[in-house]
């Protein structure tokens, strides 16, 4: 029974992760800021593709994305999720994201949207800790790995 148990306890923390990672991608896309940084430990690390120290502590994390163009429209597509549970209270996962990316107010049509700018392929890796709170992002690494430049802007 002790066997079930923590099969039990280990597929809870691995669907809580997965959710984790999904809930901050959500957070992003649709601009809820506060949210997403919430999902960090206090003084959770996050490193970016574009840039070259990462941003420590949620409020560094906040002011960053606050900076971010405000037409700007994104969606991230994550896949291929993974997670490998170190303890009871640490794991990291390895998540796959398409990223697309337009300018919001070059909205073409209500039905089709705006034209995508640009689309990449990246990856998430996180090192997530159990917290009080749920498990929370200690540090994430996001990566971009293969990009396509748009038909309509090839010569």
């Amino acid at each position: 029974m002790t066997t079930d148990a923590t099969a039990l306890t280990a597929l809870l923390a691995e669907h809580a992760i997965h959710r984790l990672v999904l809930d901050a991608q959500h957070a992003l896309d649709t601009k809820a800021f506060d949210e997403f940084v919430q999902l960090f430990v206090p003084e959770g690390r996050l490193f970016r593709p574009t840039t070259p120290e990462p941003l420590v502590g949620r409020e560094a994390i906040l002011q960053a994305y606050l900076n971010n163009p405000p037409n700007r429209l994104n969606r991230h597509l994550v896949t291929n999720q993974r997670v490998t549970l170190l303890s009871d209270t640490e794991a990291h996962a390895l998540a796959y994201v398409m990223l697309y990316s337009s300018d919001a107010g070059e909205r073409e049509s209500d039905v089709f949207g705006a034209p995508v700018h640009r689309s990449l392929v990246g990856e998430y890796h996180d090192h997530c800790v159990l917290t009080d709170d749920g498990w929370r992002l200690q540090e994430r690494r996001a990566l971009f790995v293969l990009n396509q430049p748009i038909a309509s802007q090839q010569p």
